[in-house]
């Protein structure tokens, strides 16, 4: 009896490609979902860390005009916050929201305040009138209770 060598695809060839199609299958019911990969989060914090970072660097060397990658330079305007606001002006008869187009020459640009909101916040739910009656009852057990008390310690 004599055994042939089986021509083929390894089974560990098969796993990869396996585990490639589930990870692209995976990313993109993500990004169906949510509109962005999980990785642009990532880099974006790492993004921050290194600019706080560099910071820190610049302050602990003393040297003002060191210029780290990632680092907001003088042209290059601040993110917009709470505290800063937002620029809305009228570019080629749409209104814009924005601190890079809407520059101080131009005659529409109006500077907005923002405010800070919880977002929803759900409505707390009313209490029945079984509920107020059992705490009624509620309080009026422990007056009784008290009462018994008060007579006990004399």
């Amino acid at each position: 009896m004599s055994l042939k060598q089986q021509n083929g695809i390894s089974l560990v060839g098969v796993a990869i490609f396996s585990m490639a199609v589930a990870a692209i299958g995976m990313s993109l019911l993500y990004w169906e979902r949510n509109g962005h990969l999980p990785f642009q989060d990532v880099w974006q914090r790492w993004g921050k860390s290194a600019n706080v970072i560099g910071n820190e660097l610049q302050k602990a060397s003393g040297v003002k005009d060191l210029k780290l990658p990632g680092q907001e330079s003088n042209g290059v305007p601040t993110p917009v916050t709470v505290e800063t606001g937002v620029r809305r002006c009228t570019i080629n008869g749409k209104a814009v929201f924005s601190d890079t187009e809407c520059t101080d020459q131009n005659s529409t640009t109006k500077h907005l305040k923002l405010n800070d909101t919880q977002g929803f916040v759900h409505p707390k739910p009313a209490e029945s009138d079984d509920q107020a009656a059992s705490g009624a009852e509620q309080d009026l057990r422990l007056k009784m209770i008290d009462k018994v008390i008060n007579k006990s310690v004399r």
